[in-house]
């Protein structure tokens, strides 16, 4: 595996040797080469659980989470890594980052920008930063704490499956395996001082128009095609940003027939988020309303299901995880700015089982594009505001 490496850039706390810039970047450009699209993390597990392994930790197969998921190929992956000093009997803090990427995953070749400020993939796939700078970033708080000897409380490494599908590890986890009750879950845009604090209402529709079946060439008037109703339904349908707040999308249409024939089923996937309850539950109906006057107009059928995966949330001003950081960018000047995102993390997911989060930043920036990149600047910054959280 050829990997880029730069000169070592250190990092300092007053007259203290904190962070390793050759080695964070290193262990990044490490983890972007090994794929790990959602359900086939196994290889990016294989290779923390090595490492934390031969560095002596506890390292833990979450069992129950590959249970849930039978599809995936690994579960979770949990490190122990015990307090030190003055701090080693205070409560435990996780810090989480997931594994999956979504596609195209597969092959990513990192390069570096020509300015030499960010971390781009070659265009053809993703980067992977999400959320692989978050591993990094906890791998090189470990190494900074180990090889300085830093005094911190115990910590527990979580990484988890298939969260770009529905925060799949995260809702899964084996709680009896972990025993913080607040996390830092590694996973947002931005520099130091960065924080979502809140998310959406999550909803998936599902359904299928029934029209009916004919020969396409000799009787096409007997027939309904299902596809037509579908897009007469979408041409109607307010989508993608409806509000400030409120989503819709259409990820999926599936009508595979012959030519010759007027297609009688087209199944459909598609989501509604919102910040607000009931404007999810406006646009729901709205959907619901377009299909079935489509339906209607061309004697078709609909079913249709609707599911909630994730519920609003967003900490008050007193929440104890979110407290612990804003004293930390008060004592050290950073600008404390809360965010309020329509995109699911898996904050929720730990939330759901009784550990409270808040997502940080980690550098990358245009997940999910083929331009996404990593601002290394922001990736170093965040990992030094990690170290504060967890040594002050």
């Amino acid at each position: 595996m050829k990997l880029l490496i730069y000169d070592t850039i250190l990092f300092m706390k007053g007259d203290e040797i904190m962070l390793d810039k050759e080695r964070a970047i290193h262990r990044f450009m490490e983890l972007v080469q090994i794929d790990s699209v959602s359900l086939n993390e196994k290889d990016v597990a294989a290779y923390l659980r090595a490492y934390f392994e031969n560095l002596g930790y506890t390292v833990i197969h979450d069992d129950k989470s590959h249970e849930s998921v039978p599809q995936a190929n690994t579960g979770n992956i949990i490190v122990k890594i015990p307090g030190r000093g003055a701090k080693a009997h205070e409560d435990t803090i996780m810090l989480q980052a997931h594994m999956d990427t979504v596609e195209p995953g597969e092959g990513v070749k990192p390069q570096l920008s020509e300015d030499a400020n960010y971390i781009t993939s070659d265009g053809t796939t993703i980067l992977g930063a999400d959320d692989k700078a978050g591993i990094a970033q906890m791998m090189e708080v470990e190494a900074v704490l180990r090889t300085h000897e830093l005094d911190h409380p115990p910590l527990e490494f979580l990484f988890t499956i298939s969260e770009e599908i529905g925060l799949l590890g995260s809702f899964n986890l084996d709680s009896s395996l972990v025993d913080a009750k607040i996390a830092y879950v590694l996973d947002g845009d931005g520099g130091p001082g960065a924080a979502i604090i809140g998310g959406p209402d999550y909803y998936d529709i599902v359904g299928s128009i029934k029209g009916r079946a004919a020969h396409a060439g000799v009787a096409p008037e007997t027939g309904i095609s299902s596809i037509q109703v579908l897009s007469k339904a979408i041409a109607n349908m307010n989508l993608l940003k409806i509000d400030e707040d409120t989503t819709t999308n259409i990820g999926r249409v599936i009508c595979d027939y012959p030519t010759n024939v007027v297609p009688e089923i087209t199944r459909f996937e598609m989501e509604v988020r919102s910040l607000d309850a009931d404007k999810a539950l406006k646009q729901i109906d709205h959907v619901k309303k377009t299909l079935e006057e489509a339906c209607e107009a061309f004697g078709a059928t609909l079913e249709i299901e609707v599911s909630k995966s994730l519920s609003a949330y967003k900490h008050s001003e007193d929440n104890k995880v979110l407290k612990l950081f804003k004293d930390m960018c008060d004592r050290h000047n950073l600008d404390y700015r809360p965010m309020v995102i329509r995109g699911g993390t898996d904050v929720s997911g730990l939330m759901a089982n009784g550990i409270d989060a808040i997502c940080l930043a980690t550098g990358g920036e245009y997940a999910h594009e083929l331009k996404e990149r990593l601002d290394i600047e922001e990736f170093m910054e965040n990992i030094q505001q990690l170290i504060w959280l967890i040594t002050d």
